[in-house]
């Protein structure tokens, strides 16, 4: 019953955060002499009005379903990994390099073991932090940064100059239709990929709240030192969440070379492992709440070219929209608190009266 009213309560700060966004958001507009409500209308509204506009949207959501996951078990284990942009990067590449290369197999295996590199180059990527934290003591955050920027160009130079298409001048050569995943409403980018997303959040789920291994990540999380003295190994739990954050990135690039796209571009990702970490802070790092965050941040990004195409509004607002949102989600600790000692304050001059 107390978990149930604790839900309740998260799940209801973080809607009154969002609508305080939008309402912060309308200010915006107003200043710029635009009718909010016909804004919002495009944005939130019209994208589920049509089945196009799910679809579209559920494409655009599925890459931040896997990156939330991906950014909320660290974040559960008080690890701030930054750094799933560069894995998935990588996992993206070695998906794209084993769906071209490994020819000859039958589709289903195929399919598999490509989506399988893609999660295994994600891991070996997040290991790096992981064992430099453990061993060397290296704040995950220095390590993770540098990393995503190491990324970005050591896999444009492979593309580039090892693996580049012929016929194009930053892109591999496309995957064989044996690699891909299929498609669920092509072609809007819509594919296995958000199944396997949704079948991610539901195991992610049980395994935090339901098994030992979840619960010792959680203690891990709130207080390491007492972990630490209760027995629990916290540095064999560090390297396992970071090495299955990093399995979930490089999950996402797998998703977006065999499913979205069919070949890797160099820097093919706008921002996933970034947004991914919204997601995961507005869903308060949990599994429903980051995959619920990424798909209403998915119905925004359609929604955003939507008032490009149909509004004066630029299509930049989203973003702006969706920071002020993270903003307030992360600090909505002090926020309420604030309020409760103004409502407590106010009470009381009232009964003093």
């Amino acid at each position: 019953m107390a978990a149930t009213r604790a839900l309740i309560r998260n799940v209801c700060q973080i809607v009154l955060c969002i609508i305080i966004a939008l309402l912060i958001g309308a200010i915006f507009l107003l200043l710029q002499g635009e009718n909010p409500l016909e804004i919002y209308y495009y944005l939130i509204v019209n994208p589920l009005t049509s089945g196009l506009g799910i679809i579209k949207s559920l494409g655009k959501a599925t890459p931040l379903i896997f990156t939330g996951l991906a950014v909320a078990i660290s974040f559960k284990c008080g690890l701030f990994n930054i750094g799933v942009e560069g894995q998935l990067l990588f996992g993206g590449l070695a998906a794209a390099l084993v769906g071209y290369y490994g020819t000859g197999l039958p589709a289903a295996l195929h399919m598999t073991i490509s989506v399988l590199a893609g999660m295994a180059a994600g891991m070996l990527y997040a290991f790096i932090p992981a064992i430099l934290k453990v061993k060397l003591m290296v704040h995950e955050v220095i390590t993770t940064i540098m990393l995503n920027s190491i990324a970005a160009a050591l896999t444009a130079f492979l593309i580039v100059n090892y693996f580049r298409n012929p016929g194009q001048t930053a892109r591999t050569f496309t995957v064989a239709w044996s690699s891909r995943l299929p498609q669920l409403a092509s072609p809007e980018h819509l594919n296995l990929g958000f199944v396997i997303a949704m079948i991610c959040v539901v195991l992610f789920s049980i395994l935090l709240k339901r098994t030992p291994f979840g619960l010792k990540l959680d203690a891990i999380g709130k207080n390491p030192v007492a972990s630490k003295y209760s027995g629990i190994y916290s540095n064999q739990i560090v390297i396992i969440t970071m090495l299955i954050s990093g399995a979930l990135a490089g999950l996402c690039g797998s998703e977006r070379i065999l499913g979205a796209f069919g070949y890797m571009q160099v820097n093919f990702s706008p921002g996933y492992g970034f947004d991914g970490i919204t997601a995961a802070v507005i869903g308060k790092n949990n599994p429903v709440g980051a995959c619920i965050a990424a798909i209403f941040i998915g119905i925004l990004q359609y929604g955003g070219t939507t008032i490009n195409m149909m509004t004066n509004v630029p299509a930049e607002f989203v973003q702006a929209l969706i920071a002020i949102m993270f903003v307030l989600v992360a600090a909505q600790g002090a926020i309420f608190h604030a309020l409760g000692s103004a409502f407590n304050k106010r009470r009381k001059r009232v009964n003093a009266v």
